[in-house]
């Protein structure tokens, strides 16, 4: 029976730094636990700061078209969740030898993913869409932002949770160690970016000059 416990214990943010033995609950020292846990989480703690550091700076934009507010945490979300769910697959499709470190696995795998998040992106933007205007009562060009917004989120997400595997591979580290945490939060930064992007970009001329 094969021990997936490893990958696992990685996929979690527990991945040791430098290699060396697996980490064990019962056996590893204090130190060796801490040092671990708190890497991964200063790591993610960077992330954090920055995205809310970000969103902190559109006070303008969200005082005037407040509703923009209820949408940041779904829309993030959406594309952290992709992200998690195409890193699961090709570390998984790595370990059972399906994809390799070659460039017609990762074209392949490129081109196999994009099709799906494409749907998937037109799918959840649109049911986001509906949602939105029957339970908050959002209309118009606010719709437009926060549908595009969703899919386009969902497309990256897919897209790195896929490809972030490869490049973990290509500098010799384990792409089990690209914890769905460290994904989420990638996406996190990009989604708030894509976001107040279009934000920007479709109700600027409501804001006050």
């Amino acid at each position: 029976m094969v021990d997936h416990s490893r990958d696992v214990v990685q996929f979690g943010g527990n991945a040791p730094i430098g290699g060396g033995p697996d980490l064990s609950f019962r056996t590893s020292t204090f130190m060796r636990l801490f040092g671990t846990r708190a890497f991964w989480l200063s790591i993610l703690t960077v992330f954090g700061i920055v995205t809310s550091t970000f969103v902190a700076a559109q006070e303008e934009m969200l005082s005037e078209i407040i509703i923009l507010a209820a949408f940041i945490a779904p829309i993030i979300d959406a594309g952290g969740n992709t992200g998690s769910q195409s890193a699961t697959l090709i570390i998984r499709s790595m370990a059972l030898g399906e994809v390799n470190l070659r460039w017609r696995d990762l074209w392949f795998v490129v081109r196999r993913e994009l099709s799906v998040v494409l749907a998937l992106g037109t799918v959840i933007g649109a049911l986001e869409i509906v949602l939105a205007f029957f339970s908050k009562g959002v209309g118009g060009t606010v719709l437009l932002v926060v549908g595009l917004s969703m899919g386009l989120c969902m497309i990256l997400g897919g897209l790195i949770g896929a490809l972030l595997p490869f490049a973990a591979k290509r500098i010799g580290a384990d792409p089990a160690t690209l914890s769905a945490p460290l994904v989420t939060s990638i996406m996190d930064l990009l989604g708030v970016l894509v976001y107040f992007g279009l934000a920007y970009a479709l109700l600027g001329r409501h804001l006050s000059i």
